[in-house]
């Protein structure tokens, strides 16, 4: 490698460098920290107290970041933006921290664990009593970013466009008839506040029923809510079906993607809290396949706890579309979806009071980590 020469040129320092470069004379102290035969920091500051305000910035960080960006065919480089190394309430704000292909990361909602296996294997519990703590914001939009979130909520469905009537074989237990969904989401920026969040999922639909002496069953016309024997004294009776989905939800997001970071370091491991600022909501769509559906049912019988596994179609649509909502504040994202086709094929639905085959739409709802 050539000889290097790093300039730290703090945002205070700039117009001065400036002016060196141009050839201007200038009255300016000067430090040169020799290194080696082939290298030295050279600091050029107007004044012994702009040089006396280096204690306020994190000069380690800085040198690692230029460590980390500089290759062999990089004989200069200036750092513009000193405000990102300086320390304010014994915090540092810091840049985004470049990854090396030998170093894992795993992203899950709004956190980010990176792990470097060199440095884990000579960790022990002592280090974490060492560890930094960062707190910075950034403005930093790229046009496409990639993370995994999981939706927490629950679900029901509408007869009709109202929730089933209390007495109705196939009302769903308000509490405990959970939703849950793995996603792979993408955002990508279009332009101003306008964001494009998109990827693949799974979910899963778990229909609690209120009454659960009601067995639910695949009869040979549709499916079928049936009373359980008188013997036994049921406890829990559901229907599971799970999906594969693929998104798209456009967003605005008024605060333009800024973010705020929290990043706690201890030897080879980094932990990063990304809190979203401002106010953010979008309306999408998505569609699914079914690729699973079973019902449980647990009950008592002759003081035996029993249960009851049956894996069937029960007569489920096996393609699902509709629309999702999403609203957020700061760090606390919200959502709601509504499948637009049925629930069950038509015609194939459970009876209502009216004998006729139930018209039944899934909705759910919850907070996305």
């Amino acid at each position: 490698m050539k000889s290097t020469i790093i300039y730290i040129l703090l945002a205070l320092m700039l117009p001065t460098m400036a002016l060196a470069k141009s050839g201007t004379n200038l009255k300016q102290d000067t430090v040169i920290i020799e290194l080696n035969n082939n290298s030295k920091i050279v600091i050029i500051t107007k004044n012994r107290n702009d040089l006396a305000s280096l204690e306020n910035y994190d000069i380690n960080q800085m040198v690692r970041d230029l460590n980390n960006q500089l290759s062999d065919s990089v004989e200069y480089m200036e750092i513009s933006d000193g405000k990102a190394y300086v320390n304010e309430d014994n915090e540092v704000e810091m840049k985004d921290w470049k990854i090396n292909d030998d170093e894992i990361r795993i992203k899950l909602g709004g956190v980010e664990v990176d792990v470097d296996p060199d440095e884990v294997d000579d960790w022990d519990e002592d280090d974490w009593g060492d560890r930094r703590k960062v707190t910075y914001e950034t403005e930093r939009r790229d046009r496409t970013t990639h993370h995994f979130n999981v939706d927490i909520g629950l679900n029901n469905w509408l007869d009709d466009g109202s929730f089933p009537e209390g007495n109705s074989p196939y009302t769903v237990k308000s509490f405990g008839s959970w939703y849950v969904g793995l996603n792979s989401t993408n955002r990508t920026w279009v332009g101003g506040p306008i964001f494009l969040e998109w990827g693949l999922g799974i979910n899963w639909y778990n229909w609690k029923l209120e009454d659960a002496d009601y067995i639910i069953q695949e009869g040979s016309e549709a499916v079928e809510f049936n009373l359980a024997p008188t013997t036994q004294n049921g406890s829990k009776s559901k229907l599971t079906a799970s999906f594969i989905n693929a998104t798209v939800v456009p967003m605005f997001d008024f605060s333009r993607g800024r973010r705020k970071i929290t990043s706690i370091e201890s030897g080879g491991v980094r932990i990063k809290r990304y809190s979203r600022k401002g106010f953010r909501f979008g309306v999408g769509g998505y569609a699914g396949y079914r690729i699973g559906s079973h019902t449980k049912y647990k009950y008592k019988e002759d003081g035996d706890r029993e249960k009851d596994k049956e894996r069937d179609n029960f007569f489920l649509e096996n393609f699902r579309y509709g629309l999702r909502a999403q609203v957020g504040w700061k760090g606390v994202e919200l959502f709601a979806n509504y499948d637009l086709n049925e629930v069950f094929s038509p015609n194939r639905g459970p009876l209502n009071a009216n004998g006729q085959n139930a018209k039944l739409n899934a909705i759910s709802f919850g907070i996305t980590l």
